[in-house]
């Protein structure tokens, strides 16, 4: 059976109203999927071994910390299944980030075309879910950062409800996944003391390969409301 315990985060958003569009389809088509595809016939395969990757990526700040955008870090397991079957998910995703304590997130969803969808949910002590979200990733050729044979950048963003601030507002932010041993665990970080101390608001602090994906003329690339009050789609800059 597939199960999701816990929730999971490019360039300047040129067309963001297209991003958003996309957005939310993946979160409402992968949900979907998600309830299609709990059951799997094929328990007794045995599961594909993780890829350890690193994704880095912008988000929002707590209300202790001004709602800012920051930069933050997650340890990432990336399970890919060989082929993919029509209406089946082939790639799972489970990650740790350093802004939630030790809690795991975990995705599903499809990589076709090299390009991977996966959507998330997040269990609430209670035993329902909420706060639905997706992120889409693409291939990039990137010489400033050190692969392996075989091994994949992924450039794209992450959409879904920001978890730290109190009003949980629905966002999208880049995101950028790397081989774990790509980059130091620390790329995104600073030397201060500051809790999460892998938050990050300047891009000076920065690892440079980082920059180009997360960071403008302006400063961190900036995440972007998608829904305005009324619920309807208006992607908006924070």
């Amino acid at each position: 059976m597939w199960k999701l315990y816990n929730s999971l985060a490019l360039h300047r958003f040129q067309g963001i109203r297209g991003l958003g569009i996309l957005a939310l389809s993946v979160v409402f088509g992968l949900t979907g999927l998600l309830v299609l595809s709990s059951c799997d016939d094929d328990d007794d395969q045995a599961a594909p071994e993780p890829v350890q990757m690193r994704g880095f990526y912008t988000s929002v700040s707590g209300d202790a910390h001004g709602n800012v955008t920051d930069c933050t870090t997650e340890a990432v397991d990336l399970y890919l299944e060989e082929d993919l079957v029509v209406g089946e998910p082939n790639v799972t995703i489970q990650s740790t980030g350093t802004v939630f304590g030790n809690t795991t997130f975990a995705g599903i969803g499809v990589k076709a075309a090299d390009n991977i969808v996966t959507a998330y949910v997040s269990a609430n002590e209670d035993g329902s879910f909420s706060r639905p979200g997706a992120y889409f990733l693409a291939p990039v050729n990137d010489d400033a950062i050190s692969v392996g044979e075989g091994e994949t950048v992924y450039s794209g963003y992450w959409t879904g409800y920001a978890s730290r601030p109190d009003d949980e507002t629905v966002v999208i932010c880049p995101y950028v996944l790397v081989p774990a041993g790509a980059l130091p665990a620390d790329s995104c970080g600073t030397d201060d003391n500051e809790y999460p101390k892998l938050d990050v608001t300047d891009p000076a602090d920065m690892n440079p390969a980082l920059v180009k994906y997360l960071a403008d003329e302006d400063g961190l690339r900036d995440c972007h409301n998608l829904l305005d009050d009324q619920g309807v789609l208006s992607p908006t800059k924070r």
